[in-house]
């Protein structure tokens, strides 16, 4: 059905740390949750810089994409929040190194997340099921 709701769970990604599902499929979109910095294996934010947090983020973005049927290539948003804007630089060094051109529609706002330096959360079109 078009207009069916599919809750995606991969082990791929960290597991949600409330009532959230990681993302769900709906008429032929993925609609992937904030995504931590987090290492799916413990649960814990990976060691090192910003930038690896950073990329871990998008690996856990793309780890639910294609539970959902699609892929890095295929995403038609991104919202990035990171709690210092002076790091908008790294942010971009290690984006760029994971997301490649042609790049989506993107926001990045600074806020602030407690423990955790980055969230990114992101719309993709579904390609496979």
């Amino acid at each position: 059905m078009f207009n069916e709701i599919k809750i995606i769970t991969t082990p791929d990604a960290p597991a949600p740390k409330g009532p959230y599902s990681q993302g769900v499929v709906h008429n032929g979109m993925v609609y992937v949750a904030g995504q931590l910095p987090l290492d799916p294996a413990t649960g814990e934010v990976v060691p090192g810089s910003f930038q690896d947090q950073v990329k871990q983020a998008l690996h856990n973005v793309e780890a639910v994409l294609r539970a959902g049927g699609s892929d890095l290539e295929h995403l038609v948003r991104v919202n990035v929040y990171l709690t210092d804007e002076s790091q908008f630089p790294l942010l971009n060094e290690a984006y760029t190194q994971v997301i490649k051109a042609p790049y989506p529609p993107r926001t990045a706002r600074a806020v602030a997340l407690g423990p955790y330096q980055v969230e990114i959360d992101a719309l993709g079109v579904v390609v496979a099921e």
